[in-house]
């Protein structure tokens, strides 16, 4: 349990949030206070999820949506505000690499949806709940990204250019819209263990990687999930523009 409720009262939406890292999200966010909005396109996981956090007490809302989708984004982001109230914060968690291959074996489908989920996703999300932030003054903004955007991976040329365009929309957004009391902000998470690995031989994949984790481990979903919760709180109210690296000392 977390000490302390920094987000009580807060209204917050959550993209991805079927996924572990997304759940890990949405559980830190109400265990802080917060009214959270679950995003995502599985809508039984997302009730299944909404039914967990409700039974401990959460104020939950479930807005199916599919975060490539401009139209879909703006009529979530209405059902949003008339189920939770104001969005004070918003996680843009959907993301993800559904391949990896050299860059001479990428077919121009898969980097087109590469970057359409990882890049252009969270410009339309940011794009529906900014303006909605911009209007009542305040709001804060966190960008789930990935080392990949900051070191590139094997086989991860498409992955790696959508999240360091995410870091680089994540510092043109915090220009534009801190006069507006809108802060915004990015986490590059390293390797987390996540049930998306559980096929892998991690020890491997490190390897792969050509660099090493100095702590020796992989991160826990909620390692990711307490510093968007810090970013998103008014304990980080001077933080804007900041790329939060949590690797595990890996680019040290």
């Amino acid at each position: 349990m977390i000490a302390g409720r920094p987000l009580e009262g807060m209204g917050a939406a959550v993209t991805g949030a079927t996924g572990d890292i997304g759940g890990a999200i949405a559980r830190v966010l109400v265990d802080q206070g917060a009214r959270v909005a679950l995003m995502a396109r599985r809508v039984e996981r997302l009730e299944e999820l909404a039914q967990e956090l409700r039974g401990g007490g959460a104020e939950v809302c479930v807005a199916p949506c599919d975060v490539t989708d401009a139209d879909a984004i703006s009529e979530a982001a209405e059902q949003v505000t008339t189920a939770i109230g104001p969005v004070d914060v918003l996680v843009n968690n959907a993301g993800g690499a559904r391949f990896t291959a050299p860059v001479l074996d990428i077919a121009e489908p898969g980097w087109s949806k590469t970057v359409a989920l990882n890049l252009t996703g969270p410009f339309l999300v940011s794009q529906a709940f900014g303006r909605l932030m911009i209007e009542q003054g305040t709001g804060s903004i966190v960008n789930v990204g990935s080392l990949s955007g900051l070191r590139h991976l094997p086989g991860m040329a498409a992955y790696s250019a959508a999240k360091g365009g995410l870091f680089q929309q994540t510092k043109a957004l915090a220009r534009e819209w801190a006069p507006h009391g809108v802060r915004v902000n990015a986490v590059a998470p390293g390797f987390v263990d996540t049930s998306g690995w559980d096929s892998y031989d991690k020890d491997a994949v490190v390897a792969e990687a050509g660099i090493g984790i100095p702590l020796g481990r992989w991160a826990t979903a909620e390692e990711v999930a307490l510093p968007v919760a810090f970013l998103a709180s008014p304990a980080a109210s001077y933080i804007t523009g900041a790329v939060l690296v949590i690797d595990g000392g890996m680019l040290a």
